[in-house]
């Protein structure tokens, strides 16, 4: 088994991980509902949630599809999958199969209707090799459902040099790692080289003074700590005083902060 996406990815990955990833989930869930939407009708077939993490969309689709249809969550580690196969036991939902997979490389199951992949392109060196994978897996006139960042768009207001740093950081370590922290905006052109016909595009930023939203800019930049270091960017000494001025600056009622720009593009196999 290749771990080459799974050694690209800055972010800390296990229980923290899935724990990052459910709060997303969170800000996330209702334009992802809409973006799903457009598979619609799923009841009694298949998908797959490509580089599933804790399982959030894997459990979205299981509704879908019913307990006729069957949902198949790939991801390259091993921690998160662990969990994800705790959480659907503890939900109760039987139709999830969480398989231990590099999405780059031959996928364990074909002809499905759907294939989510979301906050996965962006950390691949090569993402078309994942594409590939989407495409082959999926029965012609399947659907492929991606959803990605652009970094360029994210912002906080008043401005904060904590939080303008913490962009920086996390721009840099990715493109180190051979990602691209940009790749939202080239999503429609990556899903038509890939083959993919029919390719639409939306885009949504989330945004906020409180909840969950605010939560996120700290717990990203604790996510790439270990990355951060190992890369040579940042120190120990630097990470603490972002970390301490992030905290206080979100901390406060009165500012706002905006995520990445994320976008959705959709296609069909043809």
């Amino acid at each position: 088994m290749r771990t080459e996406h799974l050694a690209s990815y800055v972010l800390r990955g296990g229980e923290e991980g899935r724990a990052r990833l459910a709060v997303i989930a969170r800000v996330l869930a209702e334009p992802t509902r809409l973006l799903l939407d457009r598979s619609e009708p799923l009841e009694g077939c298949a998908a797959i949630d490509a580089g599933c993490g804790g399982g959030d969309i894997t459990f979205e689709l299981a509704k879908r599809v019913g307990r006729a249809g069957q949902v198949f969550g790939l991801d390259l580690d091993e921690d998160k999958i662990v969990l994800a196969r705790a959480e659907a036991k503890r939900r109760g939902i039987p139709n999830v199969e969480f398989c231990r997979a590099d999405v780059t490389h031959h996928w364990p199951v074909r002809g499905v209707s759907v294939v989510s992949v979301r906050f996965v392109l962006t950390h691949l060196v090569d993402p078309r090799e994942a594409l590939k994978q989407a495409y082959e897996a999926l029965r012609p006139g399947g659907m492929i459902v991606v959803q990605d960042i652009d970094c360029d768009g994210e912002f906080c207001d008043p401005p904060s040099a904590a939080f303008r740093r913490k962009g920086e950081l996390f721009i840099e370590a990715v493109r180190r790692r051979g990602g691209d922290p940009l790749i939202g905006r080239r999503l429609v052109a990556l899903l038509e080289a890939a083959g993919f016909s029919d390719v639409h595009s939306s885009m949504v930023q989330p945004y906020g003074r409180d909840g969950d939203v605010k939560r996120v800019p700290l717990l990203t930049f604790t996510a790439i700590r270990d990355a951060l270091l190992q890369l040579g960017l940042t120190s120990i000494q630097e990470i603490g005083g972002i970390t301490a001025e992030l905290e206080a600056f979100l901390d406060r009622p009165n500012t706002t902060v905006g995520l990445p720009r994320i976008f959705h593009a959709w296609g069909r196999r043809q």
